[in-house]
């Protein structure tokens, strides 16, 4: 494994993923605190992933982004850490155990089978068709509760969510009154979407104005990677310049997840 055999490729790898953590507004003094080398030390590495290609600069002081190429590489490296992670957990053959909710009464010791239904995972039998991967009970449980399972075998399976980003004129734009709320509508009916997120009060009138009830709306960035990650399509409405933060989140989701979220971003401006 070329990452931890080398250690400049271990370097790179660190200071990529604390680049893509921070950008656009990157101070190198923090990413020397972190990954315990100087800030000379860090200021060359920038130096040559710039000429890598990996990184490009902005035109502020300590602007900076990663390239294309650099977010591949991340998830190259990220997926190879996983999979010699996996193999150091069944060497050291770690016990966890994870939670569910229990679809049947179930007792300790008895097999279960495992399967995610709108972002929750649910306990069922063994037989059911849906069930890819498997546990072993460790709390008795009626239908509707909690347990606890562990030996987890085989991989739950999961389609992953999607994300449509719609992005809405600012207050200085005209706000709500500048959106074509038919076209914003239209959208809403052909994405069919589990969740519905939405970011500032220009996006809370729209939904008024199209009587639609926000599902989440705090912590939205996050919440809405995670609602992906477990399966849900998320219907999300942002002023503008909060789309970038909309799609930095989830790339750092499917960097730090080994993962592919897709979103699409349509403009809901009138024209």
């Amino acid at each position: 494994m070329n990452l931890l055999r080398d250690k400049g490729e271990l370097t790179k790898f660190q200071i990529l993923f604390e680049i893509n953590r921070r950008q656009p507004h990157v101070k190198q003094e923090e990413i020397s605190n972190i990954i315990g080398i100087t800030v000379q030390a860090v200021s060359k590495h920038f130096k040559k992933l710039i000429k890598e290609g990996l990184i490009e600069v902005g035109n502020e002081k300590a602007n900076y982004r990663l390239t294309p190429k650099a977010i591949e590489k991340l998830h190259e490296d990220a997926k190879s850490l996983e999979r010699y992670a996996l193999k150091i957990e069944n060497g050291l053959k770690i016990e966890r155990v994870w939670p569910a909710i229990a679809t049947q009464s179930t007792k300790a010791g008895e097999q279960i089978g495992l399967i995610m239904k709108e972002g929750i995972l649910y306990a069922v039998t063994p037989d059911h068709p849906d069930a890819k991967a498997f546990g072993i009970v460790t709390t008795n449980a009626n239908a509707q509760e909690d347990l606890g399972f562990e030996y987890l075998k085989g991989k739950v399976r999961i389609d992953r969510g999607k994300i449509l980003i719609v992005k809405l004129p600012g207050i200085k734009e005209g706000g709500s009154r500048a959106v074509d709320l038919v076209k914003v509508k239209r959208l809403y009916e052909e994405f069919k979407p589990d969740r519905i997120g939405v970011m500032g009060s220009v996006g809370r009138a729209v939904l008024n104005k199209l009587k639609l009830k926000a599902d989440i709306e705090f912590g939205i960035t996050r919440a809405t990677a995670i609602a992906a990650l477990r399966g849900l399509n998320v219907f999300v409405l942002v002023v503008g310049r909060m789309a970038n933060k909309m799609i930095e989140e989830i790339d750092r989701t499917n960097i730090k997840r080994t993962i592919d979220i897709t979103y699409e971003i349509k403009d809901g401006r009138s024209l």
